[in-house]
């Protein structure tokens, strides 16, 4: 996987990685293979997630910034993301033919011609655009295969406890980038947290987002993910990165 919606980790392997011989614990994949398997078998989901960043200002050092998301999909080609954070309120929506954009605040959207899976369109997006989708790396079905590929060694660092509820704890490692996940120890072993720490940026900034309010096959109405745009909303022209 390639995209995700702060950025994909895996590309960040995949670019910054060095040759090495990897280390690759078994128990680690095997915690992986079990999450990436549950993810794909889903027909639709929903969660929260709240995210923290830090960029660096030169005045300041690095400035923490947070944002919250909520997610919707549905079968292979239903999104819908609602953002709240420090460029306001807006909402993604993806139908299977095309993405659109809303903010709330300037009461204005913009249309993306995008056909196929929710998947193709996050690619698409992220080479024309730039748009990065949240914790997207996840739902990709060669989740496992592309962090071992990418990264220089990924291991099982133990079980934890957060909040009394236990969790796997896996880090994969590059030469610049520290990744690291925290999968519940249940019945799905699904996502609950994960951090990613720059060790080459200036201030060595970190990306820290958790999960929360996981829904298993809600029933997601396919109308949702229509966008009808609000009385009085303008419409914008979304320009491609490499025409800015």
């Amino acid at each position: 996987m390639k995209a995700i919606f702060i950025g994909s980790f895996l590309a960040l392997f995949f670019v910054n990685g060095y040759a090495q011989k990897k280390q690759q614990d078994t128990l680690a994949i095997l915690i992986i293979d079990r999450m990436s398997d549950v993810i794909g078998d889903l027909e639709s989901c929903s969660f929260k997630l709240n995210a923290a960043i830090d960029d660096w200002d030169p005045s300041y050092g690095l400035v923490k910034h947070f944002t919250n998301y909520e997610v919707y999909l549905s079968g292979q080609s239903k999104m819908m993301v609602n953002v709240h954070g420090i460029h306001g309120h807006r909402q993604f929506l993806y139908n299977g033919d095309q993405l659109a954009y809303y903010s709330y605040d300037e009461n204005n959207y913009g249309m993306i011609k995008t056909p196929g899976t929710s998947i193709q369109m996050i690619d698409s997006l992220h080479k024309m655009y730039d748009f990065d989708f949240p914790a997207g790396d996840f739902f990709y079905p060669a989740f496992t295969d592309d962090l071992l590929e990418s990264a220089d060694s990924v291991n099982y660092l133990g079980m934890v406890k957060i909040n009394d509820k236990e969790y796997f704890h896996v880090m994969a490692v590059s030469k610049d980038v520290n990744l690291q996940f925290w999968i519940s120890n249940d019945a799905y072993n699904l996502p609950a947290k994960f951090s990613i720490t720059y060790k080459n940026k200036e201030g060595t900034p970190q990306y820290v987002a958790s999960f929360s309010d996981w829904q298993i096959n809600p029933a997601l109405p396919n109308a949702m993910f229509d966008f009808q745009p609000p009385p009085g909303a303008s419409q914008v022209r979304i320009m491609a990165k490499n025409e800015k």
